[in-house]
């Protein structure tokens, strides 16, 4: 008798169904990177920095130029925005070091994180899981933001 090894990956599902929208934002890439368009957007939001103002945290982005917004993707149709909506993942660290689940609200193209536990935050986390699922951040050209820690690992 013969014994099979199982196949993990896919269980894991690793590798996007959806492979349309990888093309789109990789094609962005090149246009932008490679040809030189300027005018394409070539990412969705990337964490840029962060800044402490009293309890909250201001988070600054890369490729957000045209703003934030929160929005609901169903399979190949664009984004569409849900400005009401929760956001998902986004936690805030106190300075004792312990993380607490957080608020963010969008402010053109920065995101303001708080927590009413937390009164000095230090840090924030976005999606920083391994497989989060129902992220909505989006820059207001259609693309999701990566996962992202404001404190460097």
């Amino acid at each position: 008798m013969t014994t099979r090894c199982s196949n993990n990956r896919r269980e894991k599902k690793e590798h996007p169904k959806n492979k349309y929208d990888v093309g789109l934002r990789l094609g962005a890439w090149a246009l932008n990177k490679a040809y030189g368009k300027k005018d394409v957007v070539p990412s969705g939001p990337l964490y840029k920095s962060q800044v402490i103002e009293g309890g909250k945290i201001r988070v600054k982005f890369e490729h957000a130029q045209h703003g934030l917004m929160l929005a609901k993707k169903e399979g190949y149709e664009p984004p569409v925005p849900t400005p009401d909506a929760p956001m998902p993942w986004l936690s805030i660290q106190a300075k004792d070091g312990s993380w607490h689940w957080a608020e963010g609200k969008i402010d053109g193209s920065n995101l303001m994180v708080s927590s009413k536990d937390v009164s000095a935050p230090v840090a924030v986390r976005y999606a920083y899981t391994q497989h989060p699922a129902g992220c909505n951040l989006y820059n207001k050209d259609g693309l999701a933001a990566s996962p992202f820690s404001t404190c460097g690992y």
